[in-house]
């Protein structure tokens, strides 16, 4: 939070990009207290309009992205890497909502080793993160997901949102699931 206000004082020069690190070894360490809050990146971005933020975030738990991810982050990449933790598919649909005027990256890889199979981020709801994330995201170019299950139906309904706009479908083979009824069509 302090360094927002540093940075959000007039005399300094607009920035165009800041890259976050959050990795839950610092978050164990330090508290999410000092983060910035959302009136933070509301000054940020008055003096810096052109401001644009990358996030990597590394086995950080979906309550603690919960908390780091404000409004009015200008947030164009983000990119989750798991070793211990999953994200949410609140996490994403927090994302799709807050974010669709800037993301444009969106990289979420797993590599949790469980027997079970991989994570479905649609937690068997009608919608899925993903697809809604293609449908509000209209600037996103870059979709990479490894270590979470995407239905084939899902894959293809993304791929038709974005159309020619999504320069990067990156989906790893084993993370493709099919509904038992598609398997017979196939």
């Amino acid at each position: 939070a302090e360094m927002a206000r540093v940075l959000a004082d007039s005399n300094h020069v607009p920035l165009h990009r800041l890259s976050l690190l959050v990795h839950s070894v610092s978050i164990m360490h330090k508290s999410l207290d000092s983060m910035p809050e959302d009136e933070n990146w509301k000054a940020l971005t008055r003096n810096s309009a052109n401001l644009r933020v990358y996030i990597m975030a590394f086995d950080v738990k979906s309550d603690d992205m919960l908390r780091i991810l404000k409004p009015s982050i200008p947030l164009e990449r983000i990119h989750f890497d798991s070793y211990v933790t999953c994200v949410s598919g609140a996490v994403v649909d927090l994302i799709s909502r807050q974010y669709d005027k800037f993301l444009t990256h969106f990289i979420l890889m797993n590599d949790v080793i469980d027997m079970s199979g991989f994570p479905d981020l649609s937690d068997n709801r009608n919608e899925d993160p993903l697809v809604l994330l293609a449908w509000r995201c209209t600037r996103l170019s870059l979709l990479a997901v490894h270590g979470y299950t995407v239905w084939a139906h899902n894959l293809i309904a993304i791929a038709r949102l974005r159309g020619s706009d999504l320069k990067v479908l990156e989906v790893t083979e084993e993370s493709i699931d099919f509904d038992q009824g598609e398997l017979a069509d196939q």
